[in-house]
């Protein structure tokens, strides 16, 4: 079994160290999709880079520190937060496709067809 560390610098590689939401580069932040403690693991398809922003606005970070830090309005946090959150999502189904491309699955354009 890998280490972290080597698990997380194969993640930033896979992304090019650029934040897979914003796409701001030189992004060092491996974020656990599903988070470990809700089941979630550290398989690459569960990992994906952000960057220290868009890490903090989906993590449980508490508002006045989101708006010190990153000068974000209160009453727009939810908002970003919910952008970012979508946005993973979005990538993450892009992962899994290509994925299952890869593999042979099922999907359009799969080498299995």
């Amino acid at each position: 079994m890998s280490s972290w560390r080597e698990i997380r610098s194969e993640v930033l590689q896979r992304d090019n160290r650029k934040c897979q939401v914003c796409g701001r580069e030189y992004s060092g932040q491996v974020h656990h999709v599903i988070p470990k403690s809700k089941g979630g693991t550290n398989d690459l398809s569960n990992l994906i880079t952000l960057c220290g922003r868009c890490h903090m606005l989906i993590s449980p970070v508490p508002e006045w520190l989101i708006t010190k830090l990153w000068n974000i309005p209160p009453e727009e946090i939810s908002s970003a937060a919910a952008a970012v959150q979508n946005r993973i999502d979005q990538v993450m189904a892009a992962h899994s496709k290509r994925e299952e491309w890869r593999s042979g699955g099922e999907g359009e354009g799969g080498v299995g067809e």
